[in-house]
């Protein structure tokens, strides 16, 4: 056994695990010396009538001193209890990667996830679709236009009108002949019939019209596909975590260790595997090491980058 290397990380391990509760204790004992205190600071508060208010003072002062520093103890106590604990974690590791154990593949997806699919996906996220809003402004717009051709169709009948009773009035009306005159006029002054804007808001209203119904199609497609991507995934990761496989080095770095020990914690932890995990694939990632890589110039999975990153490390936390 003592040239067992796994034997000899699990009892360094083991060694590590023992200091931590010590050190542990020694918080629990450091946070009731602290309670303690500031009873004592209570009593002094108290007592201030008693005693002389200098003598007071230079009380709270070795107080307030002897506080700073069990924090500061304390906090150079956290801060070991970390380093501790990412030693453990590698310690942990390298027990069983030497072990030849299994490892997870969260790199090959085909065929359950398709090129075809990630583009569906990454279409969906930039898509910026014709809101409803928009197609009713094209709809007001149309109508308007539609409504210029009427009124212009009307004042030509008028037009036409005016003509046939300008020949037909009798010598002396000369009123009713300007009248007459001045309709005409208006019309000749009002230009060609406005058929152009009418057809060019039709175009534009029909396009939108059009551009929604494909956008519905695709958006509905492309949600399938991502449900589809996000329940294998899920799938994947938690036969991996079940049958306690080797998860790879970016999935511990951006995660921490499945803790099952926590049942609070593993719909979350499962949660942030699948979105980092489908994020790599948006995204293209094959680092080994880096979880999520640079972040992307692209605005939209720039996006996606930050939610990711922000809810890993909710989870990590």
């Amino acid at each position: 056994m003592r040239n067992d290397p796994i034997h000899d990380l699990t009892e360094t391990i083991d060694e590590h695990e023992r200091r931590l509760s010590s050190i542990d204790t020694a918080l629990s004992t450091r946070s009731k010396t602290i309670d303690e205190i500031r009873r004592r600071v209570r009593e002094l508060e108290d007592k201030v009538g008693k005693h002389s208010v200098g003598s007071v003072l230079d009380k709270v002062k070795t107080v307030e001193t002897n506080l700073g520093n069990a924090n500061k103890r304390l906090d150079a106590q956290s801060a070991e209890i970390a380093n501790l604990r990412l030693d453990v974690r590698a310690l942990s590791r390298k027990v069983r990667s030497s072990g030849d154990l299994p490892r997870a593949d969260f790199h090959t997806w085909q065929p359950d996830i398709t090129p075809e699919m990630v583009q569906l996906i990454r279409a969906r996220l930039a898509a910026a679709p014709v809101s409803p809003a928009k197609v009713q402004q094209l709809q007001t717009k149309l109508e308007q236009a539609q409504e210029q051709v009427a009124g212009w169709d009307r004042s030509r009948e008028a037009a036409i009108m005016a003509v046939q009773a300008m020949t037909e009035l009798p010598q002396g009306a000369e009123r009713a002949w300007r009248k007459e005159k001045r309709t005409w006029s208006a019309f000749r002054a009002s230009g060609s019939r406005p058929t152009g804007e009418e057809a060019l808001a039709r175009h534009r209203h029909d396009e939108a019209v059009r551009a929604r119904r494909s956008e519905t199609v695709a958006l509905a497609q492309s949600k399938e596909a991502d449900e589809a991507a996000c329940a294998t995934i899920r799938r994947r990761v938690q036969d991996a975590v079940a049958q306690d496989l080797v998860l790879p080095h970016w999935c511990d770095i951006a995660l921490g260790l499945f803790s099952p020990g926590k049942p609070d914690r593993i719909k979350p932890w499962l949660d942030a595997a699948t979105k980092l995990i489908r994020y790599r694939l948006l995204a293209d990632i094959r680092d080994s090491l880096h979880a999520y890589g640079d972040r992307p110039s692209d605005e939209t999975l720039a996006a996606e980058y930050d939610r990711v990153v922000g809810h890993c490390s909710d989870v990590r936390r």
